[in-house]
């Protein structure tokens, strides 16, 4: 008996590759963004690490950052005193494009962010690119007398800025996706955000993503929403447990 086997048609193959098509087309930018998106938490990450260690050693050398002498009109003069040494600094812009973007921003809730420039952040305006691909807006407030700037308190004068786009002139180009902010405190440099309690602070769907920086430091991913109805739960289930042993 001969041994027959049945054949592919033209169609059926035709059909199956139309339906891998359709599947490839549905999970591979989902893929894709979720690697994007590790890939922003370990800039982050990497990121607070860098200008940790070059305040650390900074002040080794420079004595306590608060008694910094800073003025607005010696920004890039003081960071070359106060921070290049201690960075892997390829490129300075003072008031002048070339180090920050192309100058259109946003929020995380996708609306526009005008505080930032392509020439950088506040007055003068001056960034710088790191080795590894970083650009970096840097400001300096001088005599700030305030208590708190997003989301971080116990400052103090000089407070320095530093608005970290990890992933450089490419995309998104987001506050809390690929952009995240950081600033010196009284107890060093802090992540924005540091001493906001989640269910205030700005991050997550439909918030501005200025304090974003805190949270991927402390949980290590963007899942901002999953980390806040979390604490959400959690603060719930305490208040009720609270309530029963109360009772009893």
């Amino acid at each position: 008996m001969l041994n027959s086997k049945k054949a592919f048609t033209f169609a059926e193959v035709l059909a199956t590759l139309l339906i891998i098509g359709v599947i490839a087309s549905m999970t591979i930018p989902s893929l894709q963004e979720d690697a994007n998106r590790r890939t922003y938490a370990a800039g982050c990450k990497k990121a607070f690490s860098t200008f940790s260690n070059a305040l650390s050693l900074s002040e080794q050398m420079n004595g306590p950052s608060r008694k910094w002498s800073m003025i607005d009109n010696n920004t890039a003069k003081d960071f070359d005193e106060y921070w290049r040494p201690y960075l892997n600094v390829i490129k300075t812009c003072s008031n002048t494009t070339g180090c920050f973007g192309s100058g259109e921003y946003f929020q995380y809730n996708k609306s526009k962010y005008s505080s930032l420039s392509a020439k950088g952040y506040g007055t003068p305006q001056f960034a710088f690119q790191l080795a590894d691909g970083m650009n970096v807006a840097y400001d300096v407030y001088p005599n700030y007398t305030g208590s708190s700037i997003y989301g971080v308190k116990n400052l103090e004068a000089p407070v320095i800025y530093f608005f970290v786009d990890v992933n450089g002139d490419k995309g998104p180009n987001t506050l809390g996706l690929d952009i995240f902010i950081f600033l010196r405190s009284k107890d060093g440099l802090k992540p924005a955000g540091a001493d906001q309690p989640l269910s205030n602070i700005k991050c997550g769907r439909g918030k501005d993503g200025t304090e974003c920086a805190a949270m991927v430091i402390k949980f290590g991913d963007l899942n901002y929403d999953k980390h806040i109805q979390e604490e959400k739960t959690a603060s719930s289930g305490n208040s009720g447990n609270s309530g029963s042993s109360s009772k009893n």
